[in-house]
């Protein structure tokens, strides 16, 4: 395979969760699918779970594999649900990637060949900045498909996170993640879940975390349930789940992601174990 062709990422799997709890959400994964299909030539799998279906493909390409699981609570269980693609995935890279989410194509092509080659577990396609943006932005960005529309308002936007963010898109090696638990289903709902899984890959895997230079631009929504804390239980147990697992040594990490119930189902492809 040559370079070319590598750099439009046909040995990646984007990795879709998604709860349609507005119709700015919906708009944001049609601009979301239509970036991702434009730029690249990776598999990419959505998955919607709620009480009905909200979310209709508006593009029928064969790279796309769109699921449907009915769902009652109200709660999206996001780390169950990305569990779930996970098992369909049969390429050596994920990238785990939220809704509502744009990074520049160079940064994801940067990201990914640090973790094809080796050189990290997992890559983060941004500098830790991401930038929320406003409706007239993303009207503008759906008219131009240009980057630059944001690009350009880099320093008129508001960083949501600081310069700390680890999520909102990540990129893995497929079968080291599985083997590290994939996500951790004790965070049932929106929470720390991004800050346990950079933590967890950095406590089982020498590697440092790559990062890659450039922001992350979120496309703007109502903060609706999913997007914040549900309750105040909610809070102790992701912020104790996350402490738990931050303060534990590498074989206690082992062993206590080998408990969870749900990595028996992550089964690493025969085609893409090592030798």
């Amino acid at each position: 395979m040559d370079a070319t062709a590598m750099n439009r990422l046909p040995d990646v799997t984007f990795v879709i969760p998604v709860r349609i709890d507005s119709p700015e959400r919906s708009r944001n994964l049609d601009i979301l699918i239509d970036f991702i299909i434009r730029h690249f030539d990776s598999t990419i799998l959505i998955m919607e779970a709620d009480s009905q279906q909200r979310y209709f493909l508006k593009n029928n390409t064969h790279r796309i594999r769109y699921f449907f699981e009915e769902d009652h609570r109200p709660v999206f269980h996001r780390t169950r649900w990305m569990n779930h693609l996970y098992c369909k995935v049969d390429t050596p890279v994920i990238a785990g990637w939220d809704t509502d989410i744009l990074a520049s194509p160079e940064q994801i092509n940067d990201t990914v060949e640090q973790v094809r080659y080796g050189n990290a577990v997992m890559g983060l396609p941004y500098n830790g900045y991401m930038y929320q943006t406003t409706d007239e932005l993303v009207l503008l960005y759906q008219e131009t498909k240009n980057l630059d529309v944001f690009i350009q308002k880099t320093g008129e936007l508001i960083p949501m996170y600081g310069d700390l963010s680890v999520g909102g898109g990540f990129i893995v090696d497929t079968e080291k993640y599985l083997q590290a638990g994939g996500e951790n289903e004790y965070f049932p709902g929106w929470g720390p879940e991004d800050f346990e899984r950079t933590k967890r890959i950095e406590i089982l895997y020498p590697q440092p975390i790559y990062r890659a230079r450039g922001g992350l631009y979120h496309l703007c929504h109502p903060r609706n349930l999913n997007s914040r804390y549900a309750d105040l239980e909610s809070v102790i147990s992701g912020k104790s789940e996350l402490l738990k697992v931050c303060g534990m040594t590498v074989n206690e990490l082992r062993n206590y992601v080998s408990s969870w119930q749900w990595t028996g189902k992550l089964q690493v492809p025969d085609s893409l174990k090592c030798d």
